[in-house]
């Protein structure tokens, strides 16, 4: 899970020309329409993640701001802004990475589609820790994967941030759902879980069970929707050690995804730099299956997508 800290002074850091910055000094304007301020209460940062997403959009823009995942209190809102914001509000909310602002100060100003409000039942802490992880969970099993009651889910690294929310999302749906673990601490807190999926399959040894387990559990007919969190990509010795495949035993190979599959079978990957070769495409075909990418900054980066989101 991001790491919750309120930053505070300068810092700067280039990505292959793009600049990650944080800046104390808040950035308050006159207010645009459908624009709303917010006192910060608390920042989600994960500079490893910022770090990456910068670096895929280094093309696009040159500033990152650091820190888009944020919670607050409403102190002014745009004259068009729906009523369900006004001053005093708790919310929660993501600013696109395409953003001057960082939320890493006092003050911010956010659009009103980038905001939803805060449950009274969370911190602002626990809100902004999860905000981003729950709509990149959201995004895969609904806009992507089009997960309907009755399918089945696989789930990989389901005790993971990510895993454990797409789990919860997928249940919310009505599906079915398989994951995998990593470590023992891992599959004790899978199975404590409530309601319990419906099978734990373990990934770390060197021959994946993942393919046969799932062709168990299915009856071979394959699962509908596989969410993973990152793949193995080579077979070949020279390319995995090239890679540092080795060091991904408990990542499943594109492979075995694949053919955990059903008809018309969708895999949301989270792997920025998939190949398939033609091998795996022919599988896909077969399957009538679809690989869809999973990129959660996406959606603030589109603004023709703006209020799709918003409930």
């Amino acid at each position: 899970m991001a790491a919750i800290q309120a930053l505070r002074g300068n810092f700067s850091n280039q990505v292959q020309g793009t600049t990650l910055f944080i800046s104390s000094e808040p950035y308050v304007r006159e207010l645009a329409p459908h624009e709303v301020l917010v006192k910060i209460k608390a920042c989600a940062v994960d500079i490893q993640k910022e770090k990456t997403y910068c670096q895929i959009l280094s093309s696009s823009t040159k500033n990152c701001p650091i820190g888009h995942e944020v919670s607050g209190e409403i102190l002014k809102v745009g004259p068009l802004v729906e009523d369900i914001y006004k001053e005093g509000t708790s919310v929660v909310g993501i600013l696109p990475y395409d953003s001057n602002l960082s939320g890493c100060a006092d003050l911010c100003i956010l659009h009103q589609y980038d905001l939803v409000e805060k449950p009274s039942s969370l911190s602002h802490e626990v809100a902004a820790a999860v905000v981003g992880t729950g709509l990149a969970a959201y995004t895969a099993i609904h806009y992507l994967g089009h997960v309907t009651a009755g399918d089945t889910v696989l789930v990989i690294d389901g005790a993971s941030p990510q895993g454990y929310l797409t789990i919860q999302v997928a249940q919310l749906w009505g599906a079915k759902v398989l994951t995998t673990y990593k470590t023992l601490a891992d599959r004790q807190f899978i199975e404590s879980l409530k309601p319990p999926v419906a099978q734990i399959i373990e990934l770390t040894q060197r021959s994946s069970i993942m393919s046969s387990s799932v062709a168990e559990e299915t009856g071979g007919m394959g699962v509908d929707c596989v969410v993973d969190n990152g793949v193995r990509m080579f077979t070949s010795e020279e390319d995995i050690d090239l890679m540092d495949e080795r060091l991904l035993r408990s990542v499943p190979h594109k492979s075995d995804i694949i053919a955990c599959l059903g008809f018309s079978g969708k895999w949301i990957t989270s792997q920025s730099n998939l190949q398939l070769d033609p091998p795996n495409s022919e599988q896909l075909f077969l399957r009538g299956a679809s690989v869809s990418f999973l990129f959660p900054p996406a959606w603030t980066l589109t603004r023709a997508q703006h209020g799709r989101y918003h409930p």
